[in-house]
């Protein structure tokens, strides 16, 4: 019996701010707008800029560190460079190889990881450190290898 006058006490309590909430919630999404019939038109006004006024800074004053006065460079050297002209060396263009780089085939338990490298339309298994026609293979792993061919460092990507 206790439980049911709970209820009938609580329930219409609940209902009451529900639809305080319902009511805040709906009174501001009323179809109704606000128009102010006073509208002031919009007035522009051009600024104005003052002309700028030019200064000069006096620096003949007293050195505070070293306390002397400042004396002007009067007698501003300046230094003769004559050009030499240098051999210009045209380098040709460095035209790299075809490389492919079509995986890596290696044992678990082995330590030396080979590489399957195509150059030039040929198949080569290399190690690091191995090198095949002027192409040096400096480091890799499953996603890229480094190549080095006459000096010049060059990532491969792996090719499906």
């Amino acid at each position: 019996m206790k439980n049911k006058k709970n209820i009938y006490i609580l329930l219409p309590l609940v209902l009451l701010v529900w639809g305080a909430v319902l009511f805040q919630f709906l009174s501001f999404t009323s179809g109704e707008e606000i128009v102010d019939t006073n509208n002031p038109e919009l007035v522009l006004k051009p600024l104005k800029f003052n002309k700028r006024q030019s200064f000069t800074i006096d620096v003949n004053y007293r050195d505070p560190f070293l306390g002397k006065m400042y004396a002007e460079n009067t007698g501003v050297k300046t230094k003769v460079t004559t050009k030499k002209t240098r051999a210009v060396s045209t380098k040709e263009p460095l035209v790299w190889p075809t490389i492919l780089y079509k995986g890596l085939i290696s044992d678990t338990k082995d330590k030396t990881k080979i590489f399957v490298l195509i150059i030039n339309n040929k198949n080569y298994y290399m190690k690091i450190g191995d090198t095949e026609d002027n192409v040096f293979l400096k480091s890799g792993d499953n996603e890229a290898v480094y190549v080095r061919y006459k000096g010049n460092l060059n990532i491969i990507m792996l090719q499906d």
